[in-house]
């Protein structure tokens, strides 16, 4: 019988040889060793196929998947077809975990959740990236309406340890070509889950590249596909039956639609960008709708109005 893992861990792999090794000893050095560290070298272009390769020789939980260069979501969902453990984790190449990170989870691993929920931190601010609702197991649709009525909830999916058959049997995977690909898979997972529970673990570092080079054309692909992606959450929201977390849930896409705008990663892309009858139609919250009215007057006006909010409070 094939040995199956509790813990998968993928990795996608494009471009880090300064940042690849930090990554892979957080996770061979793990106090708990059953597990298995799937390195997808998504066509890099450095070192990191040989470092990849190297890690594997060395240790028998490493496997290596070598592609053309697809993309992150693309590199995920290779990772997830060659998952075998239980549950699976997703953790960037540049970025690092606690060496404890598996051995503390074990505890949420035997409550069969679908979802295990942990915390972040990035590295140098400092600024921790965590969850503002404290849950037993619940539904996934129920801890969103929790989670958004105490404000906003992170959408990266590397906070997130998720039951690899749960993914399976839902046909959940990352949409290939799009950047902020974790914006869609996330909410479509909660809404999906039968049982989350937030462990209150911070385990996950994010670690700041010096060296990130990005161009006029990857912001404005960056921005056309979180727009897009915002759209077509519209879409899901819309047909659930909770009116409550439909309303939450849409008025969390203004609010992310104008802070797209506030950062200025929308408006100099032209008409195409700004949908007043989107924010008016899917503001709910009281503060929401005012922002919302005040956008609909007049795209600029909103932009220097909450600029000048924000000198003031800083």
């Amino acid at each position: 019988m094939i040995h199956k893992p509790v813990f998968s861990i993928i990795v996608p792999v494009y471009n880090v040889e300064n940042y690849l090794n930090a990554c892979v000893q957080s996770l061979i050095n793990q106090t708990f060793s059953d597990i298995e560290i799937i390195l997808v070298d998504d066509g890099s272009p450095d070192n990191c196929p040989a470092m990849c390769d190297t890690y594997a020789a060395a240790d028998s939980r490493v496997h290596v998947v070598h592609q053309p260069n697809s993309g992150l979501s693309v590199a995920r969902n290779t990772g997830l077809a060659h998952a075998a453990g239980s549950y699976v984790l997703f953790v960037d190449s540049d970025d690092i975990i606690n060496l404890d990170t598996c051995q503390r989870l074990l505890p949420f691993v035997d409550k069969s959740a679908d979802i295990i929920i942990g915390d972040g931190i990035s590295v140098g601010s400092r600024k921790k990236l965590s969850h503002g609702y404290t849950a037993a197991c619940v539904r996934g649709d129920m801890y969103l309406k929790l989670a958004l009525h105490e404000g906003s909830m992170p959408m990266a999916a590397v906070l997130y340890i998720y039951r690899r058959e749960f993914l399976q049997e839902n046909r959940l995977v990352f949409k290939p070509g799009i950047l902020h690909e974790d914006e869609q898979f996330t909410p479509r997972a909660f809404l999906s889950a039968e049982r989350v529970i937030e462990s209150g673990i911070c385990f996950y570092h994010y670690i700041t590249r010096d060296d990130s080079i990005t161009t006029q054309q990857d912001l404005r692909k960056n921005a056309a596909d979180l727009y897009d992606s915002i759209l077509e959450l519209t879409d899901l929201y819309k047909q659930l039956a909770d009116q409550k977390l439909k309303n939450r849930l849409l008025d969390s896409l203004v609010t992310k639609y104008l802070s797209l705008f506030q950062a200025g990663r929308l408006q100099q892309y032209g008409k195409a960008y700004i949908h007043k009858r989107f924010v008016l139609c899917n503001a709910r919250r009281p503060k929401t709708v005012c922002k919302a009215l005040l956008f609909a007057i007049s795209p600029p006006l909103y932009w220097h109005v909450n600029n000048w909010v924000k000198q003031r409070r800083a």
